[in-house]
């Protein structure tokens, strides 16, 4: 699934739920109604929920099957073999934000990647952006003058959805060689 769909499901899952903890009792036409979208695609989301536990079927209201909400916070979104899906995180917040502006600075990235359930730090966006431009993902467009303005930078590799993460490898260096051997495990 691309990027813009998954995070378009997303969008709609969380309007769902949200529209589902309101009413308590639902049916799949319920909350069709209320979206705008199609009974089936409302019973995706609805299987994905109760497989999570935060649903039960309660019986049925007129001839449609009724469900109650039994935990109220939001359940994962889950993928066809069962898995759940990754919810937001800061990184993937600002790695998003990096991919769909020409340019922007820390200041921009903090702000567009905040959400209500995601705290973007302005030092987390500056951080992220250093270890992006060290990585070589980003292009300096305008260095910072320190007090007066930011760095303004431009994405130029841009390898997918994930976002890149720093790691820190166990290796052993042997000055004979002048060569690292990694330590298998070891992260």
């Amino acid at each position: 699934m691309s990027g813009r769909v998954s995070e378009r499901r997303d969008a709609i899952a969380k309007l769902a739920w949200n529209i589902a903890t309101r009413m308590e009792v639902f049916t799949y036409y319920d909350l069709s109604s209320e979206l705008h979208i199609e009974a089936r695609r409302v019973a995706v989301f609805v299987r994905d929920w109760q497989r999570a536990g935060a649903v039960e079927a309660c019986g049925k209201r007129g001839n449609r099957r009724a469900f109650r909400v039994v935990d109220a916070r939001r359940p994962a979104l889950m993928r066809a073999d069962g898995t759940a899906i990754r919810r937001e995180s800061p990184a993937g917040n600002m790695w998003r934000v990096a991919r769909r502006l020409t340019v922007f600075t820390p200041s921009d990235v903090m702000s567009h990647a905040n959400t209500p359930t995601c705290e973007v730090t302005l030092a987390a966006a500056q951080e992220f952006c250093q270890m992006l431009n060290r990585a070589g993902y980003l292009k300096v467009l305008q260095r910072a003058a320190p007090g007066r303005r930011e760095a303004a930078y431009r994405l130029i590799r841009d390898t997918g959805p994930l976002p890149p993460r720093e790691r820190r490898v166990r290796a052993v260096y042997d000055e004979n060689l002048d060569e690292f051997t990694h330590l298998a495990g070891g992260l």
